[in-house]
């Protein structure tokens, strides 16, 4: 028995090894020749690599990642990266097999953690290509804006400073690779701290996620600090052919730059900003509209045009959600495009042009929503409470300052309700004669 044992062990060791063998350690030197090859080198072999020390990836340092990897770095007790990331030129990057064309096959399942980037260009975290994303846990600050293809003043180059892009838009602006990136995407527990010098002249992103296909995304609870346009942008991303794709965005904390860049309107920055723009008839698609669901997060909209939470699309949920708006004059709390949009237990506070603004843009209709027991009890607005622009759409709650330029909509003033116990002890009931 004894030796059968040892047989055993022995074998699942043999069985194990390989596995084992893709564990790569890798640690920081502080040269940038050395720090990106050795990097590279370990993510060419795939598997799990963990990164210790700090890193140097000069001004221009990049390394792709084209297999699956989890790329881990340390963090201390409290979860704040040990391991830092120096400088880089889009410094961990997923690019497309062919940055014109949409790829032949799904992209590679990518996990970063616990890692600290400080000074990148562009963004440090950028994935064009992914059939599967987690990043959790990583700080970003002093991001470089830098020049983009994406046209915007007079044939100017549009200048933009990234926490994190998923999707092409930045490879390939023209329109949408199908497929380009796909699967379970997690982006959680980070904190993005996007200050620049020109906030009037940078497209600022915390979380910039869009053009995906059929992912299953989750956004929640990353800090977004001083975004010049918006601190999480989730837009135009489809279903695929099976239906699939669902968008969560929950319990982060935005707060946004006081002033921001006019591309592509004048209304920003922005805290959320969800759905189609790109191409609106998307948001009224059922067979392309991905399911979002928004709640519990907390924004604070500083800029003098800020817009909370700023939607275009049909079906999305809205609750628990906290605004704060900071009295700009053309600010408003919660802006809904879409229809059949469901929204309870929202909050909005400060000062604003409205708290609640629903109307039409392009194919959006701003149909049927209904707006359940929003808080205004803290809020001030300078030309109402709320504008209602579209057909059918119901406001649950008091709303003293409501302006109606629709058709068919109305206010049900009811006060929130809670039901009695299912079973009262002592007491019985008969039924009525």
């Amino acid at each position: 028995m004894r030796y059968l044992v040892s047989f055993l062990i022995l074998a699942l060791l043999c069985t194990a090894a390989p596995a084992l063998a893709v564990e790569g350690l890798v640690t920081g030197t502080g040269d940038p020749a050395q720090d990106v090859a050795n990097v590279q080198v370990a993510l060419d072999k795939g598997g799990t690599v963990h990164l210790r020390g700090t890193f140097d990836f000069g001004a221009e340092g990049r390394v792709k990642i084209t297999r699956n990897v989890r790329i881990l770095g340390q963090a201390d007790g409290s979860g704040q990266p040990l391991t830092t990331i120096n400088g880089g030129s889009w410094t961990l990057y997923a690019p497309l097999p062919h940055d014109d064309a949409p790829p032949a096959g799904t992209g590679p399942i990518i996990a970063v953690r616990s890692l600290h980037f400080d000074g990148a260009r562009g963004t440090p975290l950028h994935f064009a290509h992914a059939g599967g994303l987690e990043v959790v846990g990583c700080e970003v600050e002093n991001v470089i804006p830098q020049e983009s293809a994406i046209e915007w003043n007079d044939g100017d180059k549009l200048s933009v400073q990234a926490g994190i892009v998923i999707g092409n838009r930045l490879v390939h602006p023209k329109e949408p690779l199908k497929g380009a990136v796909t699967g379970t995407l997690l982006i959680a527990e980070n904190r993005f701290y996007m200050i620049n010098d020109h906030p009037d002249m940078v497209a600022g992103f915390g979380v910039l996620a869009d053009w995906t296909t059929g992912a299953e995304m989750t956004v929640r609870d990353n800090i977004v600090t001083r975004a010049s346009r918006n601190g999480i942008e989730v837009l135009d991303n489809a279903l695929d052919g099976k239906g699939r794709g669902t968008i969560v965005i929950r319990g982060n904390r935005i707060a946004t730059d006081d002033e921001g860049i006019e591309y592509p309107h004048k209304f920003g920055p922005n805290g959320i900003v969800a759905g189609w723009y790109f191409d609106t008839t998307g948001g009224v698609d059922f067979g392309r509209n991905n399911r979002i669901s928004i709640t519990g997060n907390r924004i604070e909209g500083r800029g003098e045009n800020s817009t909370g939470l700023l939607l275009y699309a049909n079906d999305l949920v809205v609750t628990c959600n906290d605004v704060i708006m900071a009295g700009g004059d053309g600010a408003r709390g919660i802006v809904q495009t879409g229809s059949r949009g469901f929204f309870a237990n929202n909050r909005v506070r400060g000062k604003a042009n409205y708290a609640l603004y629903c109307y039409p843009f392009e194919a959006l209709s701003a149909t049927a929503n209904t707006f359940a027991w929003t808080d205004l009890g803290l809020f001030t607005g300078s030309r109402g409470q709320a504008l209602l622009g579209g057909k059918v759409n119901v406001v649950v709650g008091s709303v003293p300052s409501l302006i109606d330029k629709g058709q068919g909509n109305r206010v049900v003033e009811t006060e929130p309700c809670s039901l009695p116990e299912a079973d009262p002890e002592g007491e019985s009931w008969e039924p009525a004669e």
